[in-house]
């Protein structure tokens, strides 16, 4: 006989018009009408209106340069071309004296760079993948001869296979007195000089210090990416357009949600008239379900507006000093969970709302995520946001002394007497966050 057992399951089931509502929610502005787009094509009982922005919404965009977007694209006065760096490197070989075989290897070498200006795949994938598209076979000294031509062209150190090449390539070509030593060091130390183990590099190459230091300050002259200031292709510059704008007026603050869609839509007419007037069945169900659809949809587009501005104005109502001054010290400590309590939503609806979502505020524009952090309890007993610690932190870092840099206890102690008391893990954590290498790292002569 089988046994008999009785289990108690907790299930979440969302409506299809929940689903479609939070997943508005977390859609930034600038993608929003692309979205509208996917449902008018989908829906056939959505219609859009005329797009009438309204003066303000206009100055808006205006003064912002919005819609005036603009590729990434540098075009050449004379050829029209965008100027990338394969065009520019192409261009060099125009009327040159080197033979059409080897002219059609560096071309193609050309085309083999990466964006940065390096050539970083071995030679016999490139020998093997040139005979695949060209069915010409090359040796590996005309490919070496090839290559060498190519490392003669501007910038100087394209083709090279790494920065330590481009470095030394740089240093050949140029005119300092200490070139050999450069060479000794990029050659034979290039992991110390990289990790900045000064001491064994003066040790074992018996200089001074200020041999040393010279060193650094030349190389520091060179140029590390070849590729550096040429146009990349299909790419286009990004511009933040924020879902909020927060104006101070005479001590108080105002939040805006900036309606920047253009596409404006409604339930189409002549499918509601088409609804009353049909009397086939079937085409009567069809009609229901997409006018239904477009209904939960509009509607969905009404709820995310207030229910984002719901959210802005309570962050805003928390960090209100912090928007009148603009310092981060003004910062409180705030968790989504801060967020949900105060308007009853679920943590999860927050976390949608504040992702990949900008605001606007008259000392700069900020992901909304940027606003939250963790609370630390001072010895005074007052509660600050982990990011005043992590300005403090870069102000300490930035006024050490370069020769000796503090170490991550170091820094945990001059935390500790400004009544930050943080464990160096921590310490560690705040300073892998803020980008800031270790202190070996942060070595200079």
């Amino acid at each position: 006989m089988q046994k008999q057992r009785q289990t108690l399951n907790h299930k979440l089931n969302l409506s299809p018009q929940q689903i479609q509502f939070l997943n508005l929610l977390q859609i930034p502005i600038v993608d929003l009408d692309k979205r509208i787009e996917r449902e008018i094509e989908e829906n056939p009982a959505i219609e859009e209106e005329e797009s009438q922005e309204n003066e303000s919404e206009k100055s808006y965009l205006n003064n912002n340069n919005y819609g005036n977007k603009k590729t990434d694209f540098i075009v050449d006065n004379y050829t029209g071309k965008s100027n990338t760096l394969a065009n520019y490197l192409h261009n060099q070989l125009i009327g040159s004296e080197i033979n059409n075989e080897e002219l059609d290897l560096i071309k193609y070498l050309i085309d083999s760079l990466d964006e940065n200006g390096f050539l970083r795949r071995n030679s016999s994938s490139i020998i093997n993948d040139y005979y695949l598209s060209t069915d010409f076979e090359v040796s590996k000294l005309v490919f070496d001869n090839a290559l060498d031509k190519l490392k003669e062209l501007e910038p100087i150190g394209v083709g090279s296979k790494d920065l330590q090449e481009c470095l030394i390539i740089q240093n050949n070509k140029s005119e300092f007195e200490n070139k050999k030593l450069i060479n000794s060091v990029l050659a034979n130390y290039y992991v110390e000089f990289s990790n900045k183990n000064f001491e064994k590099i003066i040790k074992e190459l018996n200089i001074s210090k200020d041999e040393l230091a010279q060193v650094y300050k030349n190389i520091e002259r060179f140029h590390p990416i070849p590729g550096a200031g040429f146009s990349k292709e299909k790419t286009e510059l990004e511009f933040i357009i924020p879902d909020f704008s927060v104006v101070n007026k005479e001590g108080s603050v105002e939040v805006r949600l900036n309606k920047t869609r253009k596409r404006n839509i409604n339930i189409s007419h002549y499918y509601k008239n088409l609804l009353a007037e049909t009397k086939d069945e079937k085409t009567k169900d069809f009609l229901k379900q997409k006018l239904e659809k477009a209904r939960w949809f509009i509607e969905s587009l009404e709820a995310r507006e207030k229910t984002l501005l719901n959210v802005m104005e309570t962050i805003v109502d928390i960090q209100k000093n912090y928007f009148l001054s603009g310092e981060e010290m003004d910062l409180k400590p705030m968790k989504l969970a801060d967020i949900a309590e105060k308007i009853h939503l679920d943590i999860s609806t927050i976390s949608r709302v504040t992702n990949s979502k900008y605001v606007e505020a008259n000392f700069g524009t900020f992901l909304l995520k940027d606003f939250f952090s963790e609370a630390y309890r001072k010895d005074n007993g007052d509660l600050i946001s982990t990011k005043e610690i992590k300005s403090k932190l870069v102000e300490i870092i930035g006024s050490e002394d370069k020769e000796n840099p503090l170490t991550d206890e170091k820094l945990c102690g001059l935390l500790g007497e400004n009544e930050y008391h943080i464990a160096r893990r921590t310490v560690s954590k705040y300073r892998d966050e803020l980008n800031i290498p270790t202190a070996k790292k942060r070595r200079a002569l």
